[in-house]
């Protein structure tokens, strides 16, 4: 990562880029990726052209002026951390009145509205923009950002017919191998001396000796065979796809997945790509040594699908009100409770605990903590208590279900919807314009359609970012049909209540479906400290749970016929 106080040092007079005794003013830098910030190509320039400009301006940056994205595209603008508390700060509390970057495109490089959009949240503040590089007029602007757009889309396009003739000429075309492979220079496939050996041992583990992924997993810990990937131990997840992969068979298959842009987020602001498959008719199939044949590989997809019927049969869904992910171990903070069925062979007790009790994942990481279960009845009672006693009141519901998402996004969303709006209407002024003046003969016809097919594109590409907005704003704005759920949810809460009090009759008797319907609707986590006895709930309701010493004498008891092995465990690991 680059030095940004020794970057500033490097340049600053007095403390300062650009002039020390001029106006005090912004700067804000992008690198549009994290290689980009290592080898400091865009980091180090920004910074000088930056002063330079600041410089030529008569302007001052101090160093707590300077705002920095560093491994961020510059194709969209709304995750940018540093971009957002720069336009939040000049929003609310502005302390310089300029703001000096290299060129437009370190602000965005979407010209179809982006740039303009940004640039005039800035003069609305009265903060003057100033550039190292002119960025020019906004249709200048416009061709430059389309220009690089298209030098992306040809780009990945290129990757991948590259990838397609690559495997069309029975080559690979991934970039690491699979576990018991290694890739040749050219691109093929050969066997990895030791891992194609243990990978031959996985199946026949598998399929002449019935042990189960878990079992196998174990052994492979206990025998400390290395893995190739972190965290460094082996998982019931891992194998399962592992095994499940066909190249294990010799088939290989290139072109299967697409990368699919979710509209999400990640916590720093990077959009998340969900790979999803392409219809088997576009898959490219490359044949490679195979460790099992076709039939030990069909059969070890059988043994799988066994295995996991029989991990149902062995543990039966119940009504476990708090089942699903819901309930998270507050001492460790990375695992979520399971349900575990315990007591004896002819006394079944239902109980939740920490996953990383049984988690290999965990014991391999040294992060089991081996926290007491919980009895499920209790634990049950005593949250729906808690919950039952909050929705009685479902104006306060309602309000918190508002107030946390619906105005934090609709009113973003409104205004750059207007902003588009008005570009369009600008388009279709110029539009007019340009008829005009072709009637009176000032331009040609090649050079009419010429202009009128820019117009025509600049317009669709602004209409698809409108739609794009609105399907976002109409998303947030679902808020009013879940309202609606809740509502509706709560009223039939109601109606059996009020009924049960006619009949002289327990809450008990208030349907399964709908206190789970209840729980989902207005609880996101709840945080359980069985060593403590405190239950946290958060969601549309905050509230906490605290268990005296009796009542955790209760938790736990330790005779759980069940639970040493796989299919004791009620849990909903993907694995089975």
């Amino acid at each position: 990562m680059n030095d940004l106080k020794s970057e500033f040092t490097k340049h600053a007079h007095h403390g300062y880029l650009g002039n020390p005794l001029g106006e005090d003013a912004y700067a804000y830098l992008r690198a549009s990726s994290e290689r980009q910030v290592e080898e400091g190509t865009s980091f180090s320039r920004q910074i000088q052209t930056v002063h330079l400009a600041a410089e030529r301006e008569n302007l001052r940056i101090p160093f707590e002026l300077i705002f920095f994205d560093d491994g961020y595209t510059g194709f969209e603008f709304e995750h940018r951390p540093s971009l957002l508390k720069l336009l939040y700060e000049v929003k609310t509390n502005p302390r310089a009145q300029h703001l000096v970057l290299e060129d437009i495109d370190r602000l965005s490089r979407n010209a179809d509205w982006q740039q303009g959009f940004l640039l005039e949240e800035f003069s609305r503040r009265n903060i003057q923009v100033h550039f190292y590089i002119n960025p020019g007029s906004a249709l200048e602007r416009y061709i430059r950002g389309y220009m690089a757009q298209e030098e992306m889309r040809k780009a990945r396009e290129r990757m991948i017919i590259g990838n397609k003739h690559k495997a069309m000429s029975g080559k690979v075309t991934s970039k690491r191998p699979r576990y018991g492979y290694l890739i040749t220079k050219d691109s093929r496939y050969v066997f990895h001396p030791e891992e194609s050996k243990v990978m031959r041992w996985v199946y026949e583990e598998l399929i002449y000796k019935g042990r189960t992924l878990h079992q196998i997993a174990g052994e492979m810990n206990d025998q400390g065979i290395p893995t190739r990937f972190s965290p460094g131990f082996w998982t019931p997840a891992t194998l399962y796809q592992m095994v499940k992969s066909p190249v294990y068979k010799g088939e290989f298959y290139a072109n299967k997945h697409q990368g699919i842009q979710t509209g999400e987020y990640n916590e720093n602001g990077k959009p998340k790509t969900q790979m999803r498959l392409r219809p088997k008719s576009e898959w490219i199939k490359v044949e490679v040594p195979a460790i099992v044949s076709p039939h030990e590989w069909k059969e070890a997809q059988v043994v799988m699908k066994k295995n996991a019927k029989r991990s149902m049969r062995n543990s039966k869904k119940r009504d476990w009100l708090l089942a699903g992910g819901v309930m998270k171990c507050a001492i460790c903070r990375k695992y979520s409770f399971i349900t575990i069925i315990g007591g004896t062979k002819n006394t079944k007790l239902r109980y939740y605990g920490c996953n990383s009790r049984n988690s290999n994942k965990a014991k391999g990481l040294n992060e089991a903590c081996y926290s007491p279960y919980l009895l499920a009845d209790y634990i049950e009672s005593k949250v729906w208590q808690k919950i039952e006693a909050v929705i009685y009141e479902p104006d306060i519901l309602i309000n918190r279900f508002e107030d946390r998402v619906y105005e934090k996004e609709v009113y973003g969303y409104e205004e750059k919807i207007g902003f588009i709006k008005s570009q369009m209407e600008e388009l279709m002024k110029e539009r007019g314009k340009l008829e005009a003046a072709y009637q009176r003969d000032i331009y040609t016809l090649d050079e009419f359609e010429e202009k009128m097919l820019d117009i025509r594109q600049r317009y669709k590409t602004l209409k698809k970012s409108q739609d794009e907005l609105r399907e976002k704003m109409d998303e947030s704005k679902s808020i009013e049909d879940k309202k609606e759920v809740l509502l509706a949810v709560l009223a039939n809460f109601k109606e059996i209540v009020e009924r049960n009090k006619r009949n002289n009759t327990q809450s008990d008797d208030i349907p399964f479906a709908l206190k789970r319907k209840i729980i989902t609707l207005i609880v996101d986590v709840i945080w359980v400290d069985s060593v403590k006895g405190v239950i946290q709930i958060e969601g549309e309701i905050r509230t906490t749970i605290l268990l005296s010493e009796e009542d955790l004498l209760l938790t736990e008891n330790t005779d759980k016929s069940d639970s040493g092995d796989d299919f004791g465990l009620s849990s909903n690991r993907r694995w089975r």
